[in-house]
């Protein structure tokens, strides 16, 4: 609304002078003529200044501008993209940078550092989260920003400015964008004998992979990736050429030795020593119907099973890699809660083997424990538990985010009423300096 400032100031002006008394020449010439000999200046002309003083105050009363700086929840991507280096500096440190002073002069502020698990500093006035803004560091693996923002937003009523090298995301009044496109080749992905790598160049690009002293080198799609395979079961890799982002240039898989804990019955005992388990809590093994979604790996056998039917349908799975069931008599085990999916049916769609996030369900072990696919299938059930991988980070970071244009959170208003208020003041004072003389006076 300030560009009306000039035409209003302009239109009262004219309206103004409008109404003035016409001038009289010999009038212009008297005037000349005593200003010469006295050095006469013109008196200000005290009612049109305030006219122009309460024009100018509603027209600053329409654009409502702040009082002062309002609160603010400030969110910062932690991942790993904000270690790219641009220069001398990180998306990080120019991410600092942005928000300092935005951060020192908000009178009550939320720091909440974005990563894989948001955390919240404040509320507290701005100055006093300064120090906690300048010990940021990208580490993470990647950036939980909408989660980042509903966490500021349950410890404080205001509007959210967002700091990150991605895209600004939904529900974010203000956003800094902060990096530009920078050539980088990261691992992105390992498994037993297989690592994966990643290009965020415009163009293809060949790495250089050291794994167990020696050098592979492998081309690598623009904004893509590539495999490299027939590597040892274990192995640590060291990527010699990563280019802007050194958090992905190393990586490495191994195996360890999983602690179960199972029920005292020989033939669980000869299994879990065959497949190198030892005493532990990481996965349980129970003899019982699951009552619900375990909260932990859990390995449930039946207590006890129907007829045997055979296995006429096998739902493809991870579980199931090498494991032939199909023909298989098996006694379906009492049936568990909806939130169990058979992974083996029978006739008439009877579940024999049912699974769910972490869990696996079989039928009783007296009627499995010689069979040649037990083993095979809880070895892959507790696969995944025994894989450590170090060094990854999500592919998203490698690839390395484009931000998008910035823009700040609109500022809430304040002011406006009391500009009013005061150019109606301005227009009553106005009004009692310059009232109409009575036209008997004048007489």
């Amino acid at each position: 609304m300030l560009w009306l400032l000039l035409p209003v100031l302009l239109l009262v002006y004219l309206l103004y002078r409008a109404r003035r008394p016409k001038v009289r020449p010999w009038a212009g010439v008297w005037l000349w003529q005593r200003g010469r000999k006295k050095r006469f200046r013109p008196r200000l002309d005290l009612r049109l200044f305030l006219l122009l003083l309460a024009a100018a105050l509603m027209v600053l009363a329409l654009e409502d501008p702040p009082l002062g700086p309002s609160p603010m929840i400030f969110v910062v991507d932690a991942s790993a993209s904000m270690a790219t280096r641009e220069g001398a500096k990180t998306r990080l440190d120019l991410a600092k940078e942005r928000l300092l002073p935005l951060l020192e002069r908000t009178p009550e502020a939320v720091l909440v550092q974005a990563g894989e698990k948001p955390e919240a500093y404040g509320p507290a006035p701005g100055i006093a989260l300064r120090t906690r803004l300048l010990a940021l560091e990208p580490r993470d693996r990647e950036a939980r920003l909408e989660e980042a923002i509903a966490l500021g937003r349950r410890l404080l009523k205001a509007p959210v400015l967002v700091a990150s090298d991605g895209p600004p995301p939904p529900g974010a009044e203000g956003y800094i964008g902060v990096g530009s496109p920078r050539e980088n080749l990261g691992i992105v992905a390992v498994a037993q004998g297989f690592l994966a790598l990643g290009n965020s160049a415009s163009r293809t690009l060949v790495a250089r992979v050291e794994v167990g002293g020696r050098v592979e080198e492998v081309r690598v799609p623009a904004r893509g990736f590539a495999r490299l395979e027939n590597l040892p079961p274990t192995f640590t890799a060291r990527l010699l050429n990563g280019g802007a982002l050194d958090l992905d240039d190393e990586a490495g898989f191994g195996l360890k030795r999983l602690g179960v804990d199972y029920p005292k019955a020989p033939a669980l005992e000869r299994l879990f020593l065959l497949l190198g388990a030892v005493p532990g809590e990481e996965v349980r093994v129970r003899i019982g119907v699951p009552q619900g979604l375990p909260d932990r790996p859990t390995l449930y056998l039946a207590p006890s099973g129907g007829n045997p039917t055979p296995v006429l349908l096998a739902t493809p799975h991870p579980l199931l890699e090498g494991v032939a069931l199909l023909g298989e008599r098996l006694p379906p085990p009492p049936p568990p809660p909806s939130s169990w999916r058979p992974l083996a049916e029978g006739e008439d769609g009877v579940g024999l083997v049912y699974f769910t996030e972490g869990g696996l369900y079989l039928p009783p072990l007296a009627a499995i424990q010689e069979r040649p696919f037990f083993p095979l299938l809880v070895y892959n059930f507790l696969k995944p538990y025994r894989e450590v991988r170090t060094g990854l980070l999500s592919p998203v970071e490698t690839l390395l985010p484009t931000p998008g244009p910035s823009f700040l959170p609109p500022s809430q208003g304040g002011a406006g009423r009391f500009l009013a208020l005061l150019a109606a003041l301005v227009l009553l004072l106005e009004a009692l300096l310059f009232r109409p003389k009575p036209r008997a006076q004048e007489a």
